[in-house]
C-alpha cells in the first residue's frame, strides 16, 4: 500500500510543529532557548526544494499561522517569515539540488536569518524590542542541523517514493 504524498509531507511538518512546541525544562539557561533550531522552517525548506509543485507559499503561510498559534507570537509573524523562506527555496530549488550539503546549509542560514530579522523588525515596531545578535542563533543552529534533517527527510521521501 502506498501512502499519499500529501499525508507524508504533512506528517513531517506536524512533527516539526511538535518539536517547535516542546518547552525547555524550568531552570534551563536562557541561551539554550536561543540555540533551538527552526524545525518548521527547515522541514518546509526541504519540501519546497524537493517537491516545489506540492509545497509552496500557501503551505508556508498555513504552517506559519500554526506556529504563530502554538508559540503565542503575533499572528502572521511566522507566516510571513515562512513565506519568505519558501520564496527563497522556490527561487533557488533547481540550484539548491546541485549544491553540496555545506552550501545548502549556508542558504538555510541566509533564508532563516532573513526570516528571523523580519520577525525582529516586527517586534521592534510592536513591542520596542532592542537588538541582540542572539536573534540569529536559531538560523545558525538550523544551518548546523540541515545535513541531518536533509538526510532523514530524503530517506523518508525515497522510502515513500514521493515525486
Amino acid at each position: 500500500m502506498r501512502f499519499p504524498d500529501t499525508l507524508v509531507i504533512w506528517a513531517t511538518l506536524l512533527l516539526a510543529l511538535l518539536l517547535t512546541a516542546v518547552r525547555l525544562p524550568e531552570g534551563t539557561p536562557e541561551i539554550l532557548g536561543w540555540l533551538r533550531p527552526e524545525w518548521s522552517a527547515i522541514v518546509l525548506l526541504y519540501w519546497v526544494m524537493a517537491v516545489p509543485q506540492q509545497v509552496g507559499m500557501l503551505t508556508a503561510w498555513v504552517l506559519g499561522l500554526l506556529v504563530d498559534s502554538l508559540t503565542g507570537s503575533l499572528l502572521g509573524l511566522h507566516a510571513l517569515g515562512f513565506v519568505l523562506v519558501a520564496f527563497v527555496g522556490l527561487s533557488l530549488y533547481e540550484r539548491l539540488r546541485m549544491y553540496s550539503l555545506l552550501q545548502q546549509a549556508l542558504i538555510v542560514f541566509v533564508a532563516i536569518g532573513l526570516s528571523r530579522l523580519l520577525g525582529f523588525w516586527a517586534d521592534v515596531l510592536t513591542r520596542g524590542a532592542s537588538w541582540t545578535p542572539l536573534i540569529l542563533l536559531p538560523a545558525f543552529t538550523s544551518a548546523l542541523m540541515w545535513p541531518l534533517a536533509f538526510t532523514a527527510l530524503r530517506a523518508l521521501r525515497r522510502r515513500f517514493r514521493i515525486a
